[in-house]
């Protein structure tokens, strides 16, 4: 469980607009079960993450955790992003006996995924990586302080290689470039059906960082049937602090006669 007071506020290039909170999906009370939300979430394509909201009688969300998350990120991005749209969202009051009370409200958030097939895509046998080209971070974005991504998708054929490869979309021509350059090297453990190999249909999320600043959600998240992220980090800080020469005391010159 995540709680709402442990993360601090997220940059508003994060664009909360892009979830879709569903309130005709809340269920009220804590006895009441996910299939409301989870039938809501899964009718759209995307990852979901589903809170349970601690609303106040006036309605404002004082708290809230996460129930379940389609979120794989180490940093726990989309739950963050959940997080903070559930501090601004303003729930219906809820009546007892005619007066407002304080209850608890579950909630799917749902972030929209262009070309995603869903949770159940997912399922299918899955290969694993062999060996990873690193890609290059293109000189000139770097110089530039440019992030962003690239979203593929792969064919992998029964001999673990690579036999199709497309870009979906990228931010920039030159993350394409740099991240098709690489990933068609790449080497794959075959998906397996019934211990017989076969071949397989996955994406990549390729996204382009610096140390100081993140590349949109969107290229962190592949579409489903997804093998997921990997991050390419260009170093704009020292990693360890530079080391100052010691300094030599000077002689004391010899008082004047």
């Amino acid at each position: 469980m995540v709680n709402l007071a442990h993360f601090t506020p997220l940059s508003r290039s994060m664009n909360i607009r892009r979830l879709l909170l569903s309130l005709a999906a809340l269920s009220l009370g804590l006895g009441h079960s996910l299939a409301a939300a989870d039938k809501a979430a899964e009718s759209k394509n995307g990852y979901t993450v589903v809170l349970d909201l601690k609303v106040t009688e006036a309605g404002a969300v004082e708290d809230a955790i996460v129930v379940t998350s389609d979120d794989t990120s180490v940093d726990h991005i989309l739950d963050r992003m959940a997080m903070e749209a559930a501090r601004v969202t303003k729930v219906p009051p809820h009546l007892k006996d005619g007066k407002a009370v304080k209850f608890t409200a579950r909630a799917p958030f749902l972030f929209t995924v262009e070309d995603d097939e869903g949770p159940d895509a997912n399922k299918a046998p899955k290969p694993s990586i062999h060996s990873a080209e690193q890609p290059i971070f293109p000189a000139e974005l770097a110089a530039k302080g440019e992030v962003g991504g690239v979203i593929l998708e792969a064919v992998i054929g029964v001999d673990g290689k690579i036999s199709s490869l497309k870009v979906i979309r990228s931010s920039h021509v030159e993350f394409a470039m740099a991240a098709t350059t690489a990933v068609k090297q790449w080497t794959f453990i075959p998906a397996k059906k019934d211990g017989v190999a076969v071949e397989s249909r996955w994406r990549l999320a390729i996204s382009f960082e610096s140390d100081v600043l993140r590349a949109d959600w969107k290229w962190r998240f592949a579409p489903r049937p997804a093998l997921g992220n990997y991050s390419v980090v260009h170093r704009t800080l020292p990693s360890e602090p530079v080391a100052m020469p010691p300094q030599v005391p000077v002689p004391a010159q010899p008082a004047a006669k």
